[in-house]
């Protein structure tokens, strides 16, 4: 017993260390993840002093960090995720072995100075706590992997940490060179949401300009609109009613107008954000209880999926229709009292399935066999996961605020009391702590030309670049203000990080060019995502001279019909916004870098973008294409492999568009209709389907493929690199609790209404040749094949990403009859399923 070298008890339950562990004399790892422990007792320091390296506290109960643990001379993991800790010890940089240290979803509110002193510290984890600062020597630790999202920092800015130790380094060197800091003046995003008609561009009219403008049907806001709305000193010391003009400055807001039409909402989540100001607008006047998940409960849901914790700001508007003030509480009231039940609702919901899955873990373990413990143990483990995620739910509800209503006609009622709530919130630093912040002076002035560079060129008389900048440029325009190389770098990610401009490092495509406008890339939404097609392909507009009546409604056709639009007319629909061949490359492989399309054709797109073979599809909610649907039955002689994903609650809103546009780089061919895709990765057809489940309230995106159980390692491949996109998706939505799967192929086989679902958490773990057969708990076939439940330790993908190499041709109706292609990968009648393609009509 002396000579036991670790100790595991993860998930028992246990209010302190037992006795029996505190009496081992060489122990190297202790794992007490999932328990209950406060404190560690006084002796724990001593009895493990010399032998103790990784100890895992994760997901306890500590108020304080456990000073014992500074006596543990050789420890080079230290894992306290999930405590209630405020603060690190002074002298934490005793612990000069350690090597990882993981302190997320605490309290902390700062760290000590003697961090920076930790040289062989390369992990650290302080993800989802209350630090608003780092200390100036931070930069100077060699991290190789640093997680500061979800903290309120400003000094760094949060923009710069999340960018990692290279930023964060540039950063405070360049402070330290230049000894000049500048604040940023004060700025917010607005965004302003709501159905169809609420009201929303009526009250940015009022808002902006102080005037009544009621848009009539054809006004309506078409995709979204920016409007700059400027609080000077004089007018927030009047609407605040502050007398101290030293602590007034002029305040910014920059307001996204987002139209109501279904097909905006695609767009939607890349405007919602945390560090933003969300406006729900709601009709008062039409406003009904039976209404509430159309006008209210689907916006907030958005919103807090995107960004959970978020202010909404709700607005009850067009009070002007209802007879008296009377009318006017009791719709408030009423609408008050639906937010007020929703909120209950789905928090006790949370809270009712983190209990059932802490009693889940409480099940004893099935020892019975080698594979029973893989299952058992991806079972915990995908429990556990989805236990971090409905706690952090539960801690990130929306912020909502309801204590407006208003009327935008000629009187502008209560314009004015919304305001003062407006900058109430704007100047809550716990809100929003960003709002107010210093960045080196070379950075302001980086800035300042990037907003010279966009008023210079706004003219349309002026012939150069609209939208975005070339790198060689931006790098000359850095040098004038001494920036350069990493600084350079840091410089622009923090711009980038605070919306001021896009730039993409990561993206080969998009690398070389800086887009120092991105309020004009609104006006590009605008045209690729119209939903008015007839308007859009406006007969009276000379771009469009090229086509003859008969074109012009082949062309709508296309678009409402199939989502696909030719590059030819995407130019002339572009035609605002950009000038030059350079910049409709530059547009178009933006959005497609958004996932909102993807390009169909034989060849990259060059300097000849006019090919009729280009064509781009745009997903749209009016996409309807009809084509034999892969078979439900699964062919004799044949198994199918199916991964899927289960979305609990509301579905992300554009969630399986965007799948489908940035799987598009698998496939060969494909056919699409509004739920599902079809395509061929060249060996195999994969099946992307979406569906709703009305019973439990669930979506599942499904990923599946079919071939024969020898060519494991073939079907996994073909299913796990589009799983692997949708992985990365959901990443975009953190208050969407989802949970990956694998289908039982017996199941599918058989058609059962109820497939058993394997945990996904198995796709992590690889299975060893040896283990040949699981048990299926739910069907009476029993054993099933470990290869189409496990991948296999061979199966190697690599995703790369939205700008890899494409595998794209032109719009098939014919196959070469020299592939081979088996039968089970087919539709109804195994042959390959005729793609819809778009007529030409010149």
């Amino acid at each position: 017993m002396a000579d036991q070298t670790s100790v595991d008890q993860p998930g028992r339950g246990l209010t302190e260390i037992p006795d029996n562990v505190l009496s081992l004399t060489s122990v190297e790892m202790i794992n007490l993840r999932h328990n209950k422990v406060k404190a560690l007792p006084p002796h724990f320091g001593l009895c493990f002093q010399a032998s103790l390296k990784r100890l895992w506290l994760w997901c306890n109960q500590f108020t304080e960090f456990p000073e014992v643990v500074l006596q543990l001379s050789n420890l080079e993991i230290l894992d306290l995720r999930e405590n209630f800790i405020r603060e690190l010890p002074p002298n934490i940089s005793a612990l000069q072995k350690l090597q990882k240290l993981w302190l997320c979803e605490n309290r902390l509110e700062s760290l000590p100075d003697s961090i920076c002193d930790m040289e062989n510290l390369t992990d650290f984890m302080a993800h989802r706590n209350k630090l608003r600062t780092l200390p100036f020597g931070f930069g100077r630790l060699k991290l190789e992997n640093l997680n500061l999202r979800e903290n309120p920092l400003i000094q760094p800015p949060l923009e710069v940490c999340i960018k990692g130790m290279s930023a964060i380094a540039a950063y405070q060197r360049e402070i330290e060179e230049a000894k000049v800091t500048v604040s940023v003046p004060p700025r917010l995003k607005i965004v302003v949401l709501g159905n169809l008609m609420a009201g929303k561009t009526s009250l940015v009219a009022a808002l902006t300009r102080a005037v009544s403008r009621l848009a009539k049907e054809e006004a309506r806001t078409h995709c979204m609109e920016v409007k700059e709305w400027t609080v000077s000193e004089s007018e927030l010391s009047h609407l605040t009613g502050t007398t101290d003009n030293t602590s007034l400055q002029e305040f910014v807001f920059d307001v996204y107008d987002v139209g109501g039409h279904d097909t905006y909402h695609t767009v939607l989540p890349f405007f919602v954000a945390a560090h933003a100001l969300q406006l729900l607008i709601v009709d008062l006047s039409e406003y009904r209880t039976e209404d509430f998940e159309s006008a209210v409960g689907y916006w907030i849901r958005t919103v807090n999926a995107r960004a959970p914790g978020a202010t909404v700001c709700v607005v009850g508007t067009k009070t002007d229709k209802l007879a008296s003030q009377e009318q006017v509480d009791m719709a408030y009231n009423k609408l008050k009292r639906d937010i007020d039940q929703m909120l209950e609702a789905e928090l006790s919901q949370l809270r009712q399935e983190i209990e059932r899955l802490e009693k889940v873990l409480e099940e004893p373990f099935d020892d019975n066999s080698t594979t029973d413990d893989i299952l058992s143990d991806a079972k915990r483990s995908s429990v556990r996961d989805r236990l971090v995620l409905l706690r952090r739910m539960v801690d990130q509800q929306p912020n909502i605020v309801l204590q407006n209503t208003v009327s935008s006609s000629d009187q502008l009622t209560g314009i004015a009391q919304l305001k003062k709530t407006i900058l109430s919130l704007a100047t809550n630093q716990e809100l929003f702590p960003n709002v107010r912040s210093s960045i080196p002076k070379s950075w302001s002035l980086l800035l300042g030309l990037f907003e010279s560079a966009r008023a210079n060129n706004g003219s349309v008389s002026d012939s150069g670049p609209r939208i975005c900048l070339p790198f060689d440029q931006v790098r000359e325009i850095g040098k004038s203000v001494c920036l350069s190389g990493e600084n350079l770098n840091s410089a622009l990610s923090y711009l980038h990080e605070t919306g001021r401009i896009l730039h993409y490092k990561d993206s080969p495509s998009l690398q070389k060019l800086v887009f120092h406008n991105p309020t004009a890339l609104v006006q590009v939404l605008r045209a690729v995502q119209h939903h008015d097609v007839v308007q859009l392909f406006d007969p009276t507009h000379s771009g469009f001279d090229y086509l003859s009546n008969s074109g012009l409604q082949k062309a709508r056709e296309n678009l409402d019909k199939h989502g696909l639009v030719r590059t030819k007319e995407l130019k002339v629909m572009l035609r605002d916004q950009v000038r030059t061949e350079a910049e409709v490359h530059a547009v178009l492989s933006l959005v497609e870098k958004f996932g909102l399309c993807h390009r169909l054709g034989t060849e990259e797109m060059s300097d000849s973008i006019d090919r009729p073979t280009e064509w781009y599809r745009f997903p749209r909610p009016s996409t309807r294409v009809d084509y034999n649907t892969w078979s439900e039955d699964v062919p004799e002689g044949v198994e199918e492999l199916q991964i899927g994903c289960r979305v609990l609650g509301s579905f992300p809103t554009g969630l399986f568009q965007r799948l489908c546009s940035n799987a598009h780089k698998y496939l060969q061919y494909r056919w699409d209709r509004a739920d599902r895709v079809l395509g061929s990765t060249g060996t195999r057809l994969v099946h992307l389907h979406h569906r709703g489940d009305k019973r439990t309230n669930h979506d599942h995106i499904t990923m599946a493929t079919r071939g024969n159980a020898e060519d494991a390692s073939d079907l996994w491949t073909a299913v796990l690199q589009v799983q692997h996109e949708l992985e990365s998706l959901m990443t975009e939505y953190p208050a969407v609790a989802s949970e990956f799967y694998v289908t039982c192929h017996q199941c599918l086989r058989i058609g059962a209404v109820e497939p058993h679902r394997f945990p996904g958490t198995l796709m992590k773990h690889p299975h060893a040749v040896e283990i040949g057969t699981v048990q299926c708990p739910v069907a009476d076939h029993g054993q099933v094949n470990t290869a189409l439940v496990l991948p296999p330790h061979e199966c190697n993908v690599h995703v790369s990403g939205l700008d890899g190499t494409r595998q794209v041709v032109n719009n098939v109706t014919t196959i070469n009859n020299t592939q081979n292609y088996d039968a089970c990968q087919f539709g109804n009648n195994n042959q390959l399923i005729k793609n819809p393609s778009p007529e030409n009509y010149e």
